[in-house]
Order: structure tokens, then sequence, then C-alpha cells
């Protein structure tokens, strides 16, 4: 799998959404769902799992990119990433890059090599 990075920094071919979708397996989808709802305490349904990147061309997204304040952001300023915006490590991202070390190293590598 190519590597495709959100607009947060989490690297999409590690991400068990994006895999199950890449392989178009369906009981991967609702495993996935499944798990996300006991860790989340959320209803995540196997239709809001379906993923190629919350950031591609693909039509499908999980449910959460059409919520995402940090996706609309970067969205909005044509930018692949929040590595790539002068505006780094806002407020919209800083709390996902304290809590997720590997998106920050994500972004900081891409910000290094602009």
């Amino acid at each position: 799998m190519s590597e495709i990075i959100a607009a947060c920094g989490l690297t999409c071919h590690t991400c068990p959404a994006y895999q199950a979708t890449q392989a178009n397996d369906a009981a991967k989808v609702a495993e996935v769902a499944a798990a996300w709802s006991r860790e989340y305490k959320a209803d995540i349904k196997p239709e809001h799992v379906w993923c190629d990147g919350c950031m591609s061309a693909g039509e499908r997204k999980c449910a959460h990119a059409g919520e995402c304040a940090i996706r609309a952001c970067a969205l909005d300023r044509k930018l692949a990433n929040c590595g790539l915006c002068d505006d780094y490590a806002c407020d919209k991202v800083r709390g996902l890059l304290d809590a997720v070390p590997a998106a920050r190293a994500t972004l900081d590598e891409i910000r290094a090599g602009r």
C-alpha cells in the first residue's frame, strides 16, 4: 500500500479502516466498526468505516471526515496536510498532536522537507 497522510498527520496505510477498505473486506470493516464502537463508546456502523483516506479524491471517507475541523481547515487552505501550513500546530490540531506523537512526527518530517 502506498503511504497516504491525513491532514492531521495520521498515516492511512496503518489505519485498520483504510486497510480493510483497500482489501474490499466487508467482514474486516465490520470488525473495525465493532472495535471502534467499544473503544470510543459510540455506535459506529460498518458504513461509517469505509475509507480511502480523508484527503484522497476517492468517494469513500470515514464518517468522521465530514465533521473533522482539521480536515476542513486543510481543505479550505488547499493544503495536503497541516505540516505544510504556516500556522502549524494551531489550536485545531494541537490536541491531536499531543495525544498522537506519531502524527506529530510525521508532520514535523513533512515540515522539515518542505
